[in-house]
């Protein structure tokens, strides 16, 4: 597709006389920075698909966000399409599918593989109240009896094989700080579910993962959507606009969160050159440069849904082919 006006390439056209005299052009930076309404992003997407698309959500939870609105506005969501064990549904607070949220791209890429390539279920399952268990690749879910543990993994692994038959992808990447698990050497969703257990084992280990690090997981990723796919899917990458909620860093959250999310812009930037079916889509600058009182929640972390709807308009207009 064509490249984007070169009205929206400059920043700013001059300070103090010259811009007293001829002010900053319309799609300058300046002028859209200076608005009080969501940032007009210009971009233009490689691909186009259909209404009738499939959509599967990979992610953090702006995914959720993602997934929500997509299905709102009529589009088949695969990745919504789940049916956990009531005890595990119990842990949930919104949505059944919040136990699919994941932050991390070695997290991303564990549950992708252990789905399809039908890893036996108790794989990477910690004891640490016998006998429950805990799938440290799962959000919220916590411990669970050993049968409800395997039973909510199953149910999870169903779900993610729905991938096959999606033709769109979303891989919303959240942040880079992982905890591996150093008995089994995989890499966790989250921080370790039980501190105590943790110190006292000193089984699970902290690494803020590199660029290389992500890149190779997404890689991986790829390549498992492909060789399973039975369609051919367009991949959208995304960086979530959403801030760690605590550092294991020895940084100021803020320095670390930049840090963070710096490193999966870079990735995403890399594979979206590289790869002719992944594109990347600016969610995560029509966030953070839109008036903060608008685009936030009190919390200054969680994404207010009309901001969420906005870009989900934008993508659909953008993306989505009228035919």
């Amino acid at each position: 597709m064509n490249e984007i006006s070169n009205h929206y390439k400059h920043w700013s056209r001059g300070l103090d006389d010259k811009f007293k005299e001829e002010g900053h052009a319309p799609q300058d930076a300046a002028t859209r920075l200076s608005t009080d309404e969501y940032i007009d992003i210009a971009f233009t997407p490689k691909f186009q698909f259909p209404k009738s698309s499939k959509y599967f959500a990979i992610g953090s939870c702006f995914a959720r966000n993602i997934e929500i609105s997509l299905r709102d506005n009529g589009a088949d969501v695969l990745s919504m399409n789940l049916d956990l064990p009531e005890a595990a549904k119990a842990k949930t607070i919104y949505l059944q599918n919040e136990v699919l949220t994941k932050f991390t791209p070695q997290s991303m890429e564990i549950e992708l593989r252990d789905a399809l390539t039908d890893t036996p279920l108790e794989r990477g399952l910690v004891e640490i109240n016998p006998p429950k268990l805990w799938n440290p690749q799962l959000h919220r879910v916590g411990e669970l009896e050993p049968e409800e543990q395997l039973a909510t993994t199953a149910a999870v692994r169903k779900t993610i094989k729905n991938i096959t038959d999606a033709d769109v992808v979303f891989i919303t990447l959240g942040l880079t700080e992982t905890w591996i698990d150093t008995e089994t050497g995989t890499p966790l969703n989250g921080a370790p579910l039980n501190w105590k257990f943790a110190k006292r084992t000193g089984r699970f280990e902290f690494r803020n993962s590199t660029y290389e690090e992500c890149k190779t997981s997404l890689i991986n990723m790829f390549d498992l959507i492909r060789e399973h796919s039975n369609v051919s899917p367009k991949i959208i990458l995304t960086v979530s606009p959403v801030p760690l909620l605590r550092t294991f860093s020895d940084q100021d959250i803020i320095v670390a969160n930049s840090y963070s999310k710096s490193v999966l812009r870079a990735v995403a930037e890399d594979l979206h050159n590289k790869f002719d079916d992944v594109d990347y889509f600016p969610s995560y600058e029509m966030v953070m440069y839109s008036p903060r009182s608008m685009a936030w929640r009190h919390d200054q972390r969680h994404v207010e849904p009309p901001m969420v709807w906005s870009i989900t308009r934008r993508f659909r207009d953008a993306y989505i082919s009228t035919n």
